[in-house]
């Protein structure tokens, strides 16, 4: 009986041995990137959670996100990361490496950040699957906040509609002084590229001055988190 006892301990113990050996497993190959990783086979996930790179894209730049390699987040992943990674790794046999994930820069930075946060493995065909979400759910109030920093484009038509608006909110008297000026005149559209030509300056000096690059050109950028 004693025996028995003595052999159900050992196995216990060699269980909680593994069991311990793997999730720091799981966070070393968090904390390591690797170019030659294993991926995921696709043929072995759920397809509903498998995203190609363009769709990621798009997300990241509608919302303002970073998607970079975990080496580059400096703080701990949840808990439940490294139980489903740990589960990936013992179902398929496989290291699962090169994850990546995908949310704002304040949280990228900030542990105690509660902002969307989701973490991504890459496929054998150049896809990524969904490992791993949490946080508080994007709001679509921040796709309209980020709209004029998508791209060069919407950034410029911002500057127009908002030059625009200011331009047709002012009164004639504060545009000229002849006073036989019409609402429409040509002092009017003077004053409209003269505010064009200002805002243009102003939002070239908030871009350089706080480093407020467009979206396409950081969302996969590591460079604020080396």
């Amino acid at each position: 009986m004693r025996k028995a006892e003595d052999n159900l301990i050992d196995q216990v113990g060699q269980i909680l041995h593994d069991n311990t050996f793997n999730k720091k497993n799981v966070l070393e190959n968090l904390k390591n990137y690797n170019a030659s990783f294993t991926v995921i086979n696709e043929d072995e996930v759920d397809k509903d959670l498998i995203f190609s790179i363009s769709e990621i894209k798009k997300v990241a730049i509608s919302y303002r996100l970073r998607f970079i390699d975990t080496v580059f987040y400096k703080h701990e992943l949840p808990y439940e990361c490294v139980l489903k990674i740990d589960y990936l790794n013992s179902t398929y046999k496989k290291e699962v490496q090169g994850l990546k994930v995908l949310s704002t820069g304040k949280f990228l930075k900030n542990k105690n950040s509660t902002d969307p946060a989701l973490l991504f493995s890459p496929t054998n065909l150049g896809n990524y699957y969904l490992l791993h979400d949490w946080g508080k759910p994007l709001k679509w109030s921040r796709a309209i906040s980020n709209w004029p920093l998508r791209n060069i484009e919407t950034l410029f038509l911002t500057l127009i509609i908002t030059t625009l608006i200011i331009t047709l909110c002012l009164p004639t008297y504060l545009i000229t002084l002849d006073r036989k000026a019409t609402y429409w005149c040509a002092y009017r559209i003077g004053v409209f590229f003269h505010l064009f030509i200002f805002n243009m300056g102003v939002t070239a000096y908030i871009t350089f001055a706080f480093s407020k690059n467009l979206s396409t050109g950081i969302w996969n950028s590591e460079k604020d988190f080396g």
